[in-house]
């Protein structure tokens, strides 16, 4: 109980910081300015409760990369392995523990997400609305249901089995918090209670959530159907993920062509910067993730593996806009869609056409498949280089991987998600090798350290069930 009343303060402690600490464009300026007494540190108007979702440095950042590193697009050289921190260096060599008894924000952090959406949730379900806030009403709690979708959606890429319908059922998933109340013990769900969650938070976001928002850290329509569309293809629910992507994308979506006067291939960032979120159309929904040693380009210490570096053509603008090769002849990731080091972790519509155009192979459709990566593909290499895809028909899918990979290699922990979907087809499942020290390690497909361990406090704390590695 002492622990509990414990996180109970800190969670009034932290929703004052919040509070305190908006981003300037965001700053609920009616809230701040009003002087309160210390007993008043609760949200009590929409305004408020939208003050808590505008947090953009707690619910907009810090989303989970470190199934990344486990990656074979990630290489850490063995005389700089030692220089990052004892979780990438396990999940980088597929340990059988990756925290070690010690916390960890990819945990953690979309958890105290979720707690947010819970106290908006709960919050304003309690305010007397008037007609002419229903409008206000409704995008805040169709955010919240999004925020609380997708850090539950992070959360099962890196501590839940992935979804194969003949066992979610049974597959233990996780703890399915809709209280605001901290001390609220909650055991795990199944994987299929996980995922059925998840659906009908967004399906219920999608009649609430207006087709546009002031920011893009706000959720859309949009937005929300491209999460859909997201957590339907990592079920292999192929014709869902293509209605979805499809109603996201609409008939003519964005896309940033790399040949433009946006793109600044001298400069440090080489797209537009977080600061101009609009000036990136591709982005429909914006969240970037923690800055890891091994991924953060600063620390010069992870690179890209080289067999992806050189999958990239020589007209392909990716290879030096996504790439920068120090004078040893690595790679290292710097194009990231924030405009600084930190990597994008939201939704944009790059990612959505190519789950278009998977989910169109998929469904016997490989003329469409490819028309939609010469779309995609004429904006990424230099003006009049670009000569449209040949291939055979059962050769399309493959060729849409692949430059999944390449289009998305360093957003979010996408390569991992994806390892973990495809290793159950065995047509695309991988094994992974390297050389550590003079030692070879591997990860088999549906190997169990594909899921990673619950933190030992939360076990200690509520006494659910660990994962097996």
């Amino acid at each position: 109980m002492k622990n509990r009343n414990f996180l109970s303060s800190a969670i009034k402690l932290m929703l004052l910081l919040v509070m305190l600490s908006l981003d300037s464009c965001q700053v609920q300026d009616d809230w701040l300015n009003v002087k309160r007494d210390k007993s008043d540190i609760s949200p009590k108007t929409l305004d408020d409760f939208q003050a808590v979702l505008d947090n953009s440095n707690t619910v907009n950042k810090g989303y989970p990369m470190l199934g990344l590193t486990g990656t074979d697009n990630v290489y850490l050289p063995d005389n700089i392995l030692g220089s990052v921190t004892e979780p990438e260096r396990s999940a980088y060599t597929w340990g059988k523990s990756i925290y070690l008894g010690a916390p960890t924000g990819d945990y953690s952090v979309p958890y105290v997400v979720i707690e947010f959406c819970n106290i908006v949730l709960d919050g304003i379900s309690t305010l007397p609305i008037s007609n002419t806030q229903q409008a206000q009403y409704n995008n805040l709690k169709g955010q919240a249901l999004f925020h609380r979708a997708m850090s539950l959606y992070n959360l099962s890429q890196l501590f839940c089995k992935p979804f194969n319908p003949s066992t979610a059922g049974s597959d233990p998933g996780l703890q399915l918090k809709v209280s605001s109340d901290p001390n609220q013990k909650v055991k795990r769900s199944s994987v299929k209670e996980t995922y059925d969650f998840i659906i009908s938070d967004l399906q219920n976001a999608l009649t609430l959530l207006p087709q546009q928002q002031q920011y893009t850290t706000r959720p859309s329509k949009r937005a929300a159907q491209g999460l859909l569309a997201k957590v339907y293809l990592s079920m292999q629910l192929y014709q869902n993920a293509l209605e979805a992507a499809t109603a996201s994308l609409g008939e003519n979506p964005a896309l940033l062509d790399f040949n433009s006067d946006k793109i600044k291939p001298n400069e440090t960032f080489v797209f537009p910067p977080y600061s101009n979120q609009l000036a990136n159309e591709e982005i429909l929904y914006f969240a970037c993730g923690q800055s890891m040693v091994s991924l953060w380009p600063v620390y010069t210490i992870g690179f890209a593996d080289s067999l992806l570096y050189k999958s990239y053509d020589g007209n392909d603008l990716r290879k030096t806009l996504f790439f920068k090769v120090n004078t040893s002849g690595r790679a290292q990731f710097t194009g990231s869609y924030t405009g600084t080091y930190l990597n994008f972790s939201g939704i944009a519509t790059n990612e959505l056409l190519l789950i278009q155009a998977e989910c169109l192979a998929r469904n016997q459709q490989p003329v469409k498949s490819r028309e939609l990566l010469d779309v995609l593909l004429v904006k990424r290499f230099k003006t009049g280089t670009y000569q449209k895809l040949v291939s055979p028909d059962n050769q399309v899918l493959a060729l849409v991987l692949a430059e999944r990979r390449k289009e998305l290699a360093f957003t979010g922990q996408l390569r991992w998600e994806d390892l973990r979907r495809l290793n159950q087809d065995p047509v695309f499942a991988k094994t992974l090798s390297r050389t550590v020290n003079g030692m070879k390690v591997q990860i088999l497909p549906n190997d169990n350290r594909y899921v990673f361990e619950i933190p030992e406090q939360e076990i200690q704390l509520t006494g659910v069930q660990q994962n097996i590695r």
